[in-house]
C-alpha cells in the first residue's frame, strides 16, 4: 500500500506566493541573443555622432597652417622688368634702373616668398656686364676719335693710314691716322702749303692743280719715284688761307714701308 505525500504545511508557505517560486527561465544553449540592429535615422533628420574629443585648454581645435598659405603668389613683374632693362647697356641710364628694381625685388624677398630672386640677379649682374662694355666701348670710340688727324695738322715728313686715298673711285679721305714711317702705312706728306683765294676756288674741281706742284718745287722735290701719285689733303669746304698737305701713295695702292724721300 502506498502512502500519500504530506501536503505542504500551510504555515511555512510565502502568503505573497502560495504556490512557490517559479523555476527559472530555461538558459539560452546560443548565448545573449545580438544587440537588434541600429536604425537609420528618418529622411531629413541629422545623424550624430560621438561628440568630439575635448582639446586640453590653449590649444587649437583645428589644425594649424602656414600664414601664407592660400594666398596668391607675389607678383615677378618687377624682376621681369629689371631683366629685360639689363640688357639695354648701351642707353646706360636702363641697366641702373634695372639694378635699383632687382635691390627692390630682394629686399621683398626677406617675407619667405619667392618675387622672382633669380631673374633679379641675373638682372644686376647682367647690367654691371653691359655698363662695363658700353663704357669701354664709348672709352675706345673716344681714343679712336681723338686719334684722328685733320689735314690741317699735317706736317712735312708725316706718314699716315687713311681710307681712300690710293680708291679713284673714292669721293673723299677719311679716318687719317699719323703712324711712324717705319711702319706700314699708306702714304707719306711731302710738302704743305696755304690756299690762295684763286687756288681755292678751283681746288675742289682740281685738288692737283697747282698747289702741290708749286709746293714740291718749293721744297726742292721735281721728280717723284716710278708708280707714286701726290694729292693734296685738305679739310671740308676749302678757302683762302686754308692748310694743304701734298700726301704721295702707290698708284696700285701698295703700303709704303718706308720714307719716300
Amino acid at each position: 500500500m502506498t502512502t500519500p505525500p504530506n501536503p505542504p504545511d500551510p504555515s511555512s508557505q510565502d502568503p505573497q506566493n502560495p504556490y512557490g517560486a517559479p523555476p527559472p527561465p530555461p538558459q539560452n544553449p546560443y548565448g545573449a541573443p545580438p544587440p537588434p540592429p541600429q536604425q537609420p535615422p528618418a529622411y531629413g533628420q541629422p545623424s550624430y555622432g560621438p561628440p568630439p574629443p575635448v582639446t586640453p585648454y590653449g590649444q587649437p581645435g583645428y589644425p594649424a597652417y602656414p600664414q601664407d598659405q592660400g594666398q596668391a603668389q607675389p607678383s615677378k613683374a618687377m624682376a621681369i622688368t629689371a631683366f629685360v632693362l639689363s640688357f639695354f647697356g648701351c642707353l646706360v641710364i636702363l641697366p641702373l634702373v634695372a639694378i635699383v628694381l632687382a635691390i627692390i625685388v630682394l629686399r621683398r624677398g626677406k617675407d619667405g616668398r619667392n618675387h622672382g630672386k633669380g631673374l633679379a640677379i641675373a638682372a644686376i649682374i647682367i647690367s654691371i656686364v653691359t655698363l662695363v662694355v658700353s663704357v669701354v666701348a664709348v672709352v675706345a670710340l673716344g681714343l679712336f676719335v681723338n686719334g684722328l688727324t685733320d689735314p690741317e695738322d699735317l706736317t712735312t715728313g708725316d706718314c699716315l693710314t687713311a681710307s681712300g686715298l690710293s680708291d679713284d673711285s673714292a669721293d673723299s679721305v677719311s679716318t687719317i691716322h699719323t703712324v711712324g714711317c717705319s711702319e706700314k702705312h699708306d702714304g707719306e706728306v711731302l710738302a704743305t702749303a696755304r690756299l690762295t683765294a684763286a687756288q681755292a676756288k678751283d681746288f675742289l674741281d682740281d685738288p692737283n692743280l697747282t698747289v702741290c706742284s708749286d709746293a714740291l718745287s718749293a721744297a726742292g722735290i721735281t721728280t717723284l719715284p716710278d708708280g707714286v701719285t701726290v694729292t693734296a689733303l685738305s679739310g671740308p669746304d676749302p678757302s683762302a688761307g686754308d692748310k694743304v698737305a701734298c700726301v704721295a701713295y702707290n698708284d696700285d695702292g701698295s703700303e709704303l714701308t718706308g720714307r719716300l724721300g
